[in-house]
This record gives structure tokens, sequence and C-alpha cells, in this order.
């Protein structure tokens, strides 16, 4: 649908995401997590799907921003009506003794503070062993940065520092595990909230076969999917049959793969496995340190999530 006939699928009074967004302050996606998470935000959609929000709408959010910054939990008032935010408000601030993530969601506070003590945050949740600071930390920084950013700032280089402590024995395999599921979660929320338009490039994101290492494909399809393009995401080790398979149901034009762990002589053999059973109108793209250069005959090698964004940005229709 071209901007007119965006425009024209608003009724008058209501507000599109975007515009909430510059509004109250909230990013788009985290508007999308609240709504998944806690049946709030939006009431209304318009009959393309769109979020449409009311006045009542933005000042919720407005408030729930206003707790949040207070100190309060998402989870204990996005949930809330307008009436019971707006008590809550007058009560003050709440009880002392916030978890030590919590008090993190002053978005002013972590610009401040910078991206440095998020991922301290979560390194900290992660020795304890405690998973929902963890993702607390991650959310925090969601409220702040686009996913772009988030991955690339906050996200890959946890995992680094993760692996490193995993390798000189800081970390345990329990805690590496324990990081590793929080980013997942918090991942899986926000390739769940993104809203593409159905006819935007439609990509399989997975790893070749053998390569168990799936949030370098998740960080991608996250990358992908809020720069505007469809995503099917097929979890890690997934055959070249299989990958064929999924690309022609699903008529993507595009696969994603990312190459972690996998050994690079099997990773180069399976890229070009891959590559032979799909058609050649479909365009594939590897990154990841396990890639090999040079990559098989019709195989581009990324070399950031940035570049990423590039090339869907050149494949996109109009």
């Amino acid at each position: 649908m071209d901007r007119e006939g965006e425009a024209r699928d608003v009724a008058p009074g209501l507000l599109r995401i975007h515009a909430v967004s510059r509004a109250t302050g909230v990013s788009p996606h985290a508007l999308r997590i609240w709504e998944r998470r806690y049946g709030t935000m939006a009431s209304r959609r318009s009959a393309a799907g769109y979020r449409l929000y009311t006045g009542e709408d933005l000042e919720r959010i407005r408030i729930i921003k206003e707790l949040l910054d207070a100190g309060h939990s998402v989870g204990d008032v996005a949930g809330l009506s307008l009436e019971e935010l707006v008590a809550v408000r007058a009560q003050g601030r709440p009880r002392p003794e916030p978890p030590p993530i919590a008090s993190a969601t002053d978005v002013e506070a972590l610009r401040r503070a910078g991206l440095l003590a998020v991922r301290e945050q979560f390194l900290v949740a992660t020795e304890r062993l405690d998973p929902l600071g963890a993702e607390r930390a991650l959310a925090t920084a969601g409220l702040a940065l686009e996913p772009l950013a988030l991955v690339t700032d906050v996200v890959a280089p946890l995992l680094v520092e993760v692996g490193d402590r995993w390798r000189d024995g800081r970390f345990s395999v329990a805690q590496e595990h324990a990081a590793s599921a929080a980013v997942r979660a918090h991942l899986s929320d926000l390739l769940r909230a993104a809203r593409p338009a159905r006819s935007a490039p439609l990509y399989v994101c997975t790893t070749p076969a053998g390569e168990q290492h799936e949030l370098g494909a998740m960080m991608a399809a996250v990358v992908l999917a809020h720069a505007g393009g469809q995503v099917v995401y097929l979890g890690p080790s997934m055959p070249a049959a299989d990958v064929a398979f999924a690309c022609k149901r699903s008529g993507a034009e595009g696969v994603l793969l990312s190459v972690v762990a996998l050994d690079p002589v099997d990773a180069r053999r399976e890229l070009g496995r891959i590559r032979r059973a799909l058609p050649i109108p479909v365009v594939v793209f590897v990154g990841g340190p396990a890639t090999l250069d040079p990559v098989p005959d019709g195989v581009t090698r990324l070399t950031d999530f940035a570049q990423l964004v590039r090339v869907l940005g050149a494949v996109a229709r109009p």
C-alpha cells in the first residue's frame, strides 16, 4: 500500500504507531512487544492490519513511560487501564529494593550511563544465573535502541564476551547456556514483533547442516525483519534439500545463512550444496566467522549487519 493509501486507511482521530512513538518517546518495536506480551496498547486495527491508537491509548502509553522512568516494572503496569495507571501514578514511586536490573528502564539514564552499563548488567545477571535479569537488561536497551543498533552494539558484543568468559573458565557451561537462552528469548520477541509489508522481499533464515549455533542467524533475521523484509526463520542445522523445500513452499527470494562454529571446509561444502539445490534466481547470502573465502559461486558473503540492511534496500520492491 502506498503512503496515500495508508493515509486513507487511518480514520480521523486515530494515530499510527510511528506517530505514537514520536509523541511518547517509546520505540515502535517496544510498543509491539508490550502489545504481544501484555495484551495492551493499540486498541484498534485498520482494514490493512495497521495498529491504530486512540487518544486514550496515547495517554496510557505516556503514563506507562512515566511509571517506568519512576522505577516500576513494565510487567506490573503495561496491562493496566487508564484509570488504574492514574491511581498508580498518584501513589508515587514503587516500594524500594527494586530488582537490580529493573531500575535501568529509565531510558535517559540508559543514554547517560551508556551501553557498557547495560552489558554489565546482563553479565552480572548471567553470572548469578538470573535469566530474567538478563532479559530485563536486553529489554531496557530495546527501549532506547532500534533493532540494528541493539544487535550490533549490545547483543553481538555480549555474545563475544560470554564466549570469552566460557573459554577462559570465568563462566560455566550453565552460565553460557543461560546467557544464550536470554538472548534467544529476546530475539524471538523482536522477530515476532516485526510487521513487514506483505509485498516485501521474503528470505529464509537458517544455518547449514551441522551448524548448531543459531544466534547469528536469529540476529540477522531480526535485523532483516525490522528493516522491512519478510522472514521465514527455520532454526539451526538445515540440510540443503530442506532449505530448497522451504524456499519453494514459501516463495522466498533469498536465503540468509550464518556459520559460526562449523568447520570452514564443511561450511563451504554445505554452502555449495544449498546453492546447487536452489533455483538460480534465489539469492544466497552468508555471514559469520567460520565462512571461508572464497565462498562458492553464487553465494554472497556479508561482513556485517549494516551490509544486510543495504542489500535489502537494493532488492526491495517499491
